[in-house]
């Protein structure tokens, strides 16, 4: 009988080393969804449009599509109507393909410099992660996922541009 002690904590001290190993590699290497993958086609530049240093950029000028990357059924559905309440054009509402995720929310741009990204990002409550990724549909991408926060009702809908910036068209959908 007393060499069972020894053993049992044996096995817990490695499944213990185990785990913390485990834990320290998600921390120090967490995964990113910024990698395009060959399943979702990459976002492409068709065009470049400029934005005015003092130009306003509102709400009801950008389409928002939203995935759900959670397990919470209809997460989708609500945020985008939630964001069409805050006066933004109601896009895609989807689940997420398994090649992006979201812990909160990620927006996908092809320029994390993108006033369209920052204000569509803003909308939201909690750690809002603008990352490079693939271009889902024809505006900006939104993903939500288990920790999602919400939207917070009292965000501003529009911004006025404190500098010059360029970006890609595939950010804004043109009607």
């Amino acid at each position: 009988m007393s060499w069972r002690t020894p053993i049992t904590l044996a096995i817990l001290l490695a499944v213990l080393l185990g785990a913390a190993y485990y834990g320290w590699q998600t921390i120090a290497s967490p995964s990113t969804d910024d990698e395009p993958t060959a399943k979702v086609k990459p976002r492409t530049c068709k065009k470049t449009i400029e934005y005015r240093k003092g130009q306003r950029i509102a709400s009801s000028d950008i389409t928002v599509n939203v995935y759900n990357a959670g397990s919470i059924s209809g997460l989708a559905d609500d945020t985008i109507r939630d964001l069409h309440d805050q006066g933004f054009r109601r896009g895609v509402a989807d689940n997420a393909p398994p090649e992006v995720s979201a812990r909160n929310v990620t927006v996908l741009t092809d320029a994390r410099n993108s006033p369209v990204a920052q204000l569509v990002a803003g909308q939201f409550r909690g750690n809002v992660r603008i990352a490079s990724g693939p271009a889902l549909a024809d505006g900006t991408d939104v993903i939500v996922g288990d920790g999602f926060k919400g939207v917070s009702p009292d965000a501003r809908t529009f911004l006025r541009l404190k500098k010059t910036v360029r970006t890609c068209t595939s950010a804004v959908k043109a009607d």
